[in-house]
């Protein structure tokens, strides 16, 4: 089995962004960066690598539906030496174009191929302690499901940081622009209608990747309060009578999911009852007081269990 401290150490990494806190509001800043994120920050030393397509665990998760308007995020810095091309651009007859990314330093280069392949996008590189200027324009809040994919890893290169995406041209309305703004830790990219205003650097150290540290940590593991019982992918109807004859209190941690799935999640709120029929993904405890436990639940199942990416075991080995 593996070392407490170190399913400690995957399980915060499995950040989130909670209502009230920074990037919990559809509107922050912090939430418009969020979405690729999911996908891109690398885990610790005793992290185990998730199996499948993903290269690495979700870190971050959305606070609301309300998110998606925003865009897309990829971060950590993507920047790296020895692997060419930095870029590559291609559109099929479809209309849809599909963006590998390995290196953002060339952002003239990468906005001047997009838009020859009729992508209508503005790409801005912001040196460390710098971010453009905002607002740039207004942000489109209805983005129409298709338009692009979620960044993952591409094929072959899960060792490196690069990442590839696909975007149907089609699904464009006139006068919308995806606005990339490149970070040495963070990118944006955010969907605007209208004229959009040229990058103006300032001092911004708001993008730079922030720790979370949470008052919880995994119940189910030995030594804890749910030890011996997994509460993963079953009913709130099938793990309640295991929480009560152990004397645990329990809430639910109502769960928002991206589209697809990718891994990754977002609190939209915390209640006292949920229906029997919803799906637990994850328990945790209070660490000042075990007792208290709280499940991870969604009104819906998944195809995979969006606390981890996928089925709990490729992370956490028993």
């Amino acid at each position: 089995m593996r070392n407490i401290d170190d399913i400690d150490a995957i399980t915060r990494g499995l950040a989130r962004v909670e209502p009230g806190q920074p990037g919990g509001r559809p509107s922050d800043a912090g939430a418009r960066t969020l979405l690729a994120s999911i996908t891109a920050e690398e885990p610790g030393p005793s992290a185990a690598r998730p199996r499948g397509r993903r290269l690495r665990r979700p870190v971050l998760a959305l606070a609301g539906a309300g998110l998606l308007a925003a865009g897309i995020v990829v971060g950590p810095s993507l920047l790296r030496s020895g692997v060419s091309p930095s870029y590559a651009v291609t559109r099929d007859s479809d209309g849809v174009v599909y963006v590998r990314v390995r290196d953002f330093r060339d952002a003239a280069g990468l906005s001047k191929q997009l838009k020859e392949l009729d992508v209508p996008a503005v790409v801005d590189h912001a040196p460390a302690g710098t971010w453009c200027r905002e607002p740039r324009g207004t942000h489109v809040q209805d983005i129409p499901a298709g338009l692009y994919s979620v960044p993952e890893s591409i094929p072959g290169e899960e060792s490196a940081r690069g990442w590839q995406m696909r975007i149907d041209t089609k699904l464009f309305k006139p006068g919308q622009t995806f606005v990339w703004t490149i970070g040495e830790k963070a990118t944006s990219t955010i969907l605007m209608s209208g004229p959009v205003a040229p990058c103006v650097l300032v001092p911004d150290e708001s993008h730079e990747p922030k720790e979370y540290t949470s008052d919880y940590r995994l119940a189910t593991t030995k030594g804890r309060s749910l030890s011996g019982f997994r509460v993963d992918e079953k009913t709130v109807g099938e793990v309640l009578p295991e929480l009560r004859r152990r004397g645990l209190k329990v809430t639910y941690v109502v769960m928002a999911i991206p589209p697809g799935n990718p891994g990754g999640y977002g609190e939209l709120r915390t209640q006292d009852t949920v229906g029997d029929d919803w799906i637990v993904w994850e328990a945790e405890e209070l660490i000042r007081d075990p007792r208290r436990v709280r499940l991870l639940v969604t009104d819906r199942r998944y195809d995979s269990n969006p606390v981890y990416g996928g089925p709990r075991d490729s992370l956490i080995e028993e």
